[in-house]
């Protein structure tokens, strides 16, 4: 899916963006859009390859997943639509990389991937 389809679309350097009236007549579209790394996800995973355990595959992973960045009618940028999946990688390699530092000061408590994604999720809705 390409995000030159979307009525109002333009490309400002490396960001594709739509304004927020535009964004909103197509959202279904748009959330297509973006949602498209769910399954790239998936399918690294699978492999045996996520990008959360090393930290330059995470930032890699945002970096190259489908965005929007929404517009105001001014042309400022007041949001920036990503999948679900770009924030779960980003996420986990934050905890993961935390935990190594933690470590290495000698304050490290051992915690299970599932605590940590409930703390992380935690921290979030607080």
């Amino acid at each position: 899916m390409d995000p030159a389809q979307f009525d109002g679309y333009v490309r400002r350097g490396s960001v594709d963006t739509l304004s927020v009236a535009d964004a909103a007549r197509q959202l279904e579209a748009v959330t297509r859009y973006v949602a498209q790394d769910r399954e790239v996800l998936a399918e690294r995973e699978k492999r045996g390859d996520p990008p959360a355990l090393d930290g330059e595959k995470a930032l890699a992973f945002a970096y190259e997943a489908h965005s929007l960045s929404l517009t105001d009618a001014t042309g400022e940028t007041v949001a920036v639509l990503v999948s679900p999946a770009v924030l779960e990688v980003l996420e986990d390699a934050v905890g993961l990389l935390q935990g190594e530092l933690d470590r290495l000061r000698g304050t490290a408590a051992p915690v299970t991937t599932e605590e940590l994604r409930d703390e992380l999720k935690g921290r979030m809705t607080s």
